[in-house]
């Protein structure tokens, strides 16, 4: 949404309260994260997309809230629940949104790795000039070990030691991997270390559940979970920041204009047609 442009009142209050980023009904624990996060499928820990639900802004019930960089503080708290869901499993923690950390419901996974992952094997995407040597070395040294290092054992099992560009080799190739939805975050129920998982060893339904999945009915998965509480769509936000494929989601959201899910009209700050929800 372009900044200085104001939404029609009800629908961005409408939109706050379904993403409980009001006073009134604001998320209280992790516990509580999980079952938002379960209820609207994609969300992010801080604000990444206005487009997107976050954990903070659900946390303080302010929109407008800016995290701060310490322990002891509303933005420390929520970065603290990262262990607390994810040694729950609570959701799927992995690189979406923008290329940053965001949580997927179980329910909503098999549709975003359709979406957005690659359902060929890293080894088919080496042999066909797609994955680079190094990120071939990080996917196969979490084959090796059964799926799951913590950064440091990734690192040195790959064959990245330490040293500056030696780090820079390791982390690009590790977006080459988040990029495709190869790669999940982990937590460990005894330590604090965060580790490195292959989804399709860590989440091998979800894989299988992908790969039945036509592109269209991936699309209406999404957007049944995502509407309700979003309460409009604006295409062309939402395909950048989750990299989807705007001219297929622009022809699902047509679709529902003919069966009068949403209706289909311009929004102050928005480019192009958006589409409101008319549950």
């Amino acid at each position: 949404m372009t900044p200085g442009f104001a939404l029609p009142a009800d629908l961005q209050a409408r939109r706050l309260e379904r993403w409980q980023q009001t006073p009134t009904t604001r998320i209280p624990d992790a516990d509580a994260a999980a079952l938002l996060i379960k209820r609207l499928g994609l969300v992010t820990l801080y604000a990444v997309s206005p487009e997107i639900p976050n954990l903070f802004h659900a946390y303080v019930g302010d929109p407008q809230a800016k995290p701060a960089a310490e322990w002891e503080s509303p933005s420390g708290e929520v970065y603290g629940w990262r262990w607390a869901l994810g040694r729950q499993e609570a959701a799927c923690y992995t690189a979406i949104v923008r290329s940053r950390p965001t949580w997927v419901s179980w329910t909503l996974l098999p549709a975003l790795l359709r979406l957005r992952g690659t359902l060929q094997t890293p080894e088919e995407l080496y042999r066909a000039g797609e994955l680079s040597d190094n990120a071939q070395r990080v996917a196969q040294a979490l084959a090796a070990s059964g799926g799951v290092l913590s950064t440091g054992e990734l690192r040195q099992q790959a064959g990245f030691p330490t040293g500056k560009s030696q780090r820079a080799a390791y982390l690009k190739a590790v977006e080459e991997l988040d990029t495709r939805l190869m790669l999940a975050k982990v937590f460990a129920q005894d330590d604090t270390d965060m580790r490195h998982a292959l989804v399709a060893t860590r989440y091998p339904d979800a894989v299988a559940a992908a790969e039945a999945l036509t592109m269209d009915a991936a699309l209406d998965q999404l957007l049944q979970v995502y509407l309700p509480a979003a309460v409009y769509a604006a295409p062309v936000v939402l395909a950048k920041h989750v990299k989807l494929p705007e001219r297929l989601l622009q022809a699902r959201l047509e679709r529902l204009v003919e069966t009068g899910t949403v209706t289909a009209m311009p929004l102050p700050g928005y480019k192009g047609t958006c589409y409101v929800w008319q549950g």
